[in-house]
């Protein structure tokens, strides 16, 4: 990822399992990606949870190749939708 840039939240997953599946769909597609949190859900899901999910972030020159991935029917049989433009939940600019 560049180091100088701010990632933009593209989708939230309330399992690590979810945000890795779609981690791996960007990837597939060449579109960089880290999903937040992730060494925390990793130990402790529910203060994940807690913290609002575990969102998936991507470059913002990326964020609508990664939206159309994500958006697709057959990408990974996930009910998460992509987040709505002003990002994740409760989140404010």
């Amino acid at each position: 990822m560049h180091e100088n840039q701010e990632l933009v939240p593209v989708a939230s997953f309330e399992s690590l399992s979810e945000a890795e599946v779609a981690l791996g769909l960007l990837e597939a597609e060449g579109i960089e990606a880290v999903v937040q949190d992730r060494p925390l859900a990793s130990l402790l899901p529910p203060i994940a949870l807690a913290n609002g999910g575990l969102v998936l972030l991507v470059l913002p020159d990326e964020l609508e190749k990664a939206r159309e991935v994500l958006a697709t029917p057959d990408a990974a049989g996930s009910e998460e939708a992509p987040l709505p433009p002003g990002g994740a939940p409760g989140e404010r600019e």
